[in-house]
């Protein structure tokens, strides 16, 4: 027989409804209210902004963990990672690799026109680019706690719990939606491009049972557009004036 909710702790429930529910929803209803002109935040402020979002979810989650008793090894963060984690490991260490090479290769080949370019769709991303010492940290400690963040809450927690209700392919079907939808709506290309991505992960992680591999692949994302950045502009990231 289907497990029923009332098996899980209220606080599972309220967690799971939140990540499910009204995380998407707000993500959607954020990304149309964003069309609006809105004055830019000053880096480090933006950056705190979306860290105290982090610190609140994460906080939440040690409490439900703590009152659900689930294991770093249900959530998928078992040391030493699962064998299948292990060769994820070594595929992001290979991917990483390739990537820089063909970036460096194709950055040489690039027209003067085609890196400003570039540059300028890295500079208009959501998030500001850092500049200073203390923005690069800034920048770095918040750009991979949210992306670690994201993957033991919608990939190690969501499958965690969801996998005994409803079967492990539907559960990775509502909670690659939910993370994808909560990517926001600037456009279709973009909302489908944001939930195919989540597909990839979360089946990723449902296929390996580790998300120590993942964590390392999301957030090389965000250090890999402030290098690109630093290198496109052909200047050093970091002002002269030191901070």
């Amino acid at each position: 027989m289907m497990p029923q909710f009332s098996h899980y702790p209220i606080a599972d429930i309220v967690f799971t409804l939140y990540l499910l529910v009204y995380f998407p929803f707000h993500g959607i209803r954020r990304g149309f209210s964003s069309k609006s002109p809105k004055p830019k935040l000053p880096v480090l402020q933006s950056y705190w902004r979306q860290a105290r979002f982090v610190l609140l979810m994460l906080a939440a989650f040690m409490l439900v963990n703590w009152l659900g008793n689930h294991s770093a090894t249900e959530l998928g963060l078992a040391l030493p990672p699962t064998t299948a984690g292990t060769w994820g490991l070594g595929i992001v260490a290979v991917l990483l690799a390739t990537l820089h090479v063909w970036g460096k290769r194709a950055e040489s080949k690039m027209t003067s026109e085609e890196r400003a370019k570039q540059e300028y769709k890295l500079r208009e991303l959501p998030f500001s680019m850092p500049r200073t010492r203390v923005e690069i940290v800034a920048y770095f400690i918040t750009m991979v706690g949210m992306t670690t963040a994201w993957e033991v809450l919608f990939r190690g927690y969501l499958l965690l719990v969801l996998t005994p209700l409803t079967g492990l392919p539907m559960a990775v079907v509502f909670a690659a939606v939910a993370y994808g939808a909560g990517h926001g709506f600037e456009n279709v290309k973009q909302f489908l491009g944001s939930i195919v991505a989540a597909f990839a992960f979360t089946v990723a992680y449902a296929l390996t049972g580790s998300l120590w591999w993942l964590i390392v692949l999301h957030a090389a994302a965000p250090v890999t557009m402030f290098l690109a950045v630093g290198k496109l502009s052909k200047t050093k990231p970091i002002d002269a004036v030191a901070v």
